[in-house]
C-alpha cells in the first residue's frame, strides 16, 4: 500500500491498501505496525490493513480488556522457574470475512500489572454486507492458559455499536455479520442487534443483505425498507411456513402465510393467514416500525409474551385482534392513546390485572372482545362513555357492580358478562349474565 497513491483517484492504490480488494500472497503481511497499540519485534508476523480508508469499507473497532494475570508465584510452582513478575497475554485473534482473513494478530505477552490493566482496541476495516468470525485461541504457559474479553464494535472507536463480545476461554468463535451500507445507517437507528446474528434483528437484517431487492429500497425508499425490516423480523421470531420471502411486501410476501393490503405501497394491514399453520413465538416490537398499519390481525396461533406497549404507538390503528395466543401479562395502559382505534379483540389469552379505565378516551371505539382471559377487578364505568356495540368480558374473575352507564348505551347490541363475580342490578335485556 503505497501512501501517494491511497486516494480515491487511485482506486486506493489499486485497491492494494484494504483486504477486500488486494489480491497477490503477500497481502496484508507486516500490515499493522504497532497492533493494538504494542510493539511488535516482527511485524511480518501480523497480518492487517493500517491504511484502509475506503469509505465503502466498514469499520470494525476490536477491543481486548479484562486480562486473566497470571502472578510469579503461581507459574513458578509449575514451571519452576523465575519469572521477575505477574503477566498476561493476549490470545491469538484472526477474523475472518467471507472467508478471507482481515486481521491476524499471534499471542502477545504484557509483562506487567499496569499493562494487563489497559483495554487495547484496533480498528479494521471490512466488506459491507459480509459475515465475518473471530477465531481466537488463549495463549498457555505449561498448564496455564489465559483469558480476557473480546468485544466487537461497529464505528472507529470502542463508544460505537457493540457488534458481539465474548471471553477467548469459552467463546473461542464469535459470528456475525455486516449488513451493507444503506442497511447498516438505516437499521442501527432502531437496533444495535443487527450485527448479532444470532438474534431476530440479526437474522433478519442478514436476511435483507442477501435477498437482492432491500438494498435497492433502502436506497430509493427509505420508509418502506424499514417497513421490510419489520416484517423480516416478524419471520425471524416465528418462522412462518412460506417460501416467498424475497418479493415486495405489497406484492405477494409472505403467501401463504402472511396477507398484506396496501396503500400508496405502503402497507395498511397485516393478517396471518389462518390456513398458514399454528404460528408459535413472540411478537416482535418492531411492528411498530409499520407506522400506516391500520388493521393488525394475529388471531388463533400460539403467540406467547405480553401484548408489546410499542404496538400502541400506531397512529392510523383501527384494528387490533390478537385473541386465541397464549399472552401473558396485563392490557397496556397505553391503548388509551390510540385515538383511531374502533375494534380490540384480546379474547383466549392468559391476560391477568384489570381492564384499563383509559380505554374510555377512545371515542372511535365500539368493539371489545376481552372474554377468556384471568382479568380481575371491577368494570371500569369510563366504558360507557364509549359508543359500544359490542362487548364481551365473559370467562373472567371481574367483580363488583356492573357500571350503569354500561347499561345505559343505546347502540349496545351484544353484551355478554357471564362466568365473573359481578353483583348488583342487572338489565338482562341489555347484557347476558
Amino acid at each position: 500500500c503505497h501512501p501517494y497513491f491511497n486516494t480515491e483517484q487511485f482506486d486506493w492504490d489499486g485497491g492494494d491498501c484494504c483486504g477486500a480488494t488486494c489480491t497477490g500472497p503477500q497481502c496484508g503481511l507486516g500490515g499493522l505496525s504497532r497492533p493494538f497499540g504494542i510493539a511488535v519485534k516482527e511485524p511480518i508476523t501480523i497480518l492487517g490493513y493500517e491504511f484502509c480508508e475506503d469509505p465503502a469499507m466498514a469499520p470494525l473497532t476490536i477491543e481486548l480488556r479484562d486480562f486473566e494475570v497470571l502472578q510469579d508465584e503461581e507459574y513458578n510452582a509449575v514451571i519452576g522457574n523465575e519469572a521477575d513478575a505477574a503477566f498476561c497475554s493476549t490470545s491469538t485473534i484472526n477474523i475472518r470475512c467471507n472467508g478471507k482473513s482481515y486481521l491476524h494478530f499471534p499471542a502477545h505477552t504484557l509483562n506487567n500489572e499496569s499493562e494487563c490493566a489497559l483495554s487495547l482496541s484496533e480498528t479494521i476495516h471490512v466488506p459491507f454486507g459480509s459475515k465475518c468470525e473471530i477465531l481466537s485461541s488463549p495463549a498457555c504457559f505449561g498448564l496455564f492458559c489465559l483469558d480476557h474479553n473480546v468485544t466487537v464494535y461497529y464505528g472507529s472507536d470502542t463508544a460505537s455499536a457493540p457488534i458481539q463480545s465474548g471471553n477467548v476461554k469459552n467463546q473461542t468463535k464469535m459470528s456475525f455479520g455486516v449488513p451493507s451500507k444503506c442497511l447498516t445507517k438505516s437499521l442501527l437507528r432502531h437496533s444495535s442487534s443487527i450485527f448479532d446474528i444470532s438474534t431476530h434483528q440479526g437474522q433478519a437484517a442478514n436476511a435483507l443483505s442477501n435477498d437482492g431487492l432491500s438494498d435497492f429500497i433502502c436506497h430509493m425508499h427509505n420508509d418502506l425498507f424499514i417497513e421490510r425490516y419489520a416484517l423480516a423480523v416478524l419471520n425471524a421470531s416465528i418462522h412462518f411456513k412460506s417460501s416467498n420471502w424475497d418479493a415486495y411486501q405489497c406484492h405477494g410476501w409472505g403467501i401463504p402465510a402472511v396477507r398484506t393490503a396496501c396503500s400508496n405501497w405502503s402497507i395498511t394491514s397485516l393478517t396471518l393467514a389462518i390456513d398458514a399453520g399454528n404460528q408459535i413465538g413472540t411478537i416482535p416490537t418492531e411492528l411498530a416500525l409499520l407506522t400506516n398499519l391500520d388493521y393488525l390481525t394475529l388471531r388463533l396461533n400460539s403467540f406467547t409474551g405480553t401484548v408489546p406497549t410499542e404496538l400502541t404507538t400506531l397512529p392510523l390503528l383501527e384494528g387490533l385482534e390478537i385473541w386465541g395466543n397464549q399472552l401473558t401479562g396485563t392490557i397496556p395502559r397505553e391503548l388509551g392513546d390510540l385515538s383511531s382505534l374502533s375494534a380490540v379483540g384480546l379474547a383466549f389469552n392468559e391476560l391477568t390485572g384489570t381492564i384499563p379505565t383509559e380505554l374510555g378516551k377512545l371515542k372511535n371505539l365500539t368493539g371489545i372482545w376481552f372474554d377468556d382471559n384471568l382479568l380481575t377487578g371491577p368494570i371500569p364505568s369510563e366504558l360507557g362513555a364509549l359508543s359500544l356495540v359490542s362487548l364481551n368480558l365473559s370467562n373472567n374473575s371481574l367483580t363488583g357492580e356492573i357500571p350503569l352507564e354500561i347499561l345505559a348505551l343505546t347502540d349496545l347490541t351484544t353484551c355478554t358478562l357471564q362466568n365473573n363475580n359481578l353483583t348488583g342490578g342487572i338489565a338482562l335485556d341489555v347484557c347476558s349474565v
